[in-house]
């Protein structure tokens, strides 16, 4: 999606913030937590009704999540360790994010399937990838363009529930979309 095509890009502009992170002792590691932390202040920020700054602290645990790849590349530290954890990490980053939305009482069954579609586009890639097709051919609604359309949920939820309601619905129809479409186009490859 939008991001995800101006990732080197943006990776690129921040390099210097990534030396100078990794110059001052900062490991992937800490950037990785970090965001993960702000991924459980913007849940709880959901849960205490503190409207305003949702988005900012969704999209600071963002920010966090493309710095812990580039610490990692500038640093020369990128391992099979730190990838697994950045993984895992951004998974339950990805439940707790969810919450922060089911918290703002956003419906409960939407909620849970955005959150199962979401697991399962991200495990079908992590997949692919296992079985050797390098990049899959849907590759839409990677982890940085979601949080990019759902801070804009979330500002439209300050603006107008209602709304935010029926975007956040239509999200999840287009991840259902994107869900079945990987399904297919990976399983046509793999048959190859």
């Amino acid at each position: 999606m939008v991001f995800s095509k101006f990732r080197s890009s943006v990776s690129e502009l921040l390099k210097p913030l990534g030396l100078f992170l990794a110059k001052h002792g900062a490991k992937p590691w800490h950037m990785t937590l970090i965001g993960f932390s702000f991924s459980i202040l913007f849940a709880y920020l959901a849960l205490a009704k503190y409207l305003l700054l949702t988005p900012v602290f969704l999209l600071l645990a963002g920010f966090f999540d493309v710095l812990d790849g580039l610490v990692a590349k500038v640093s020369n530290k990128v391992s099979l360790s730190g990838a697994y954890l950045d993984s895992m990490v951004d998974r339950l980053s990805d439940i707790v994010i969810y919450a922060g939305f089911f918290f703002l009482g956003f419906d409960m069954f939407i909620v849970f399937l955005a959150t199962s579609l979401t697991l399962t586009l991200t495990y079908s890639k992590a997949r692919l990838e296992n079985l050797g097709i390098r990049e899959p051919r849907i590759s839409l609604f990677e982890r940085s363009d979601r949080i990019i359309v759902l801070t804009f949920i979330l500002i439209l939820y300050i603006v107008n529930s209602s709304l935010s309601y029926a975007a956040f619905a239509i999200y999840t129809v287009a991840l259902t979309i994107i869900v079945t479409l990987r399904l297919i186009t990976g399983y046509m490859d793999l048959r190859k």
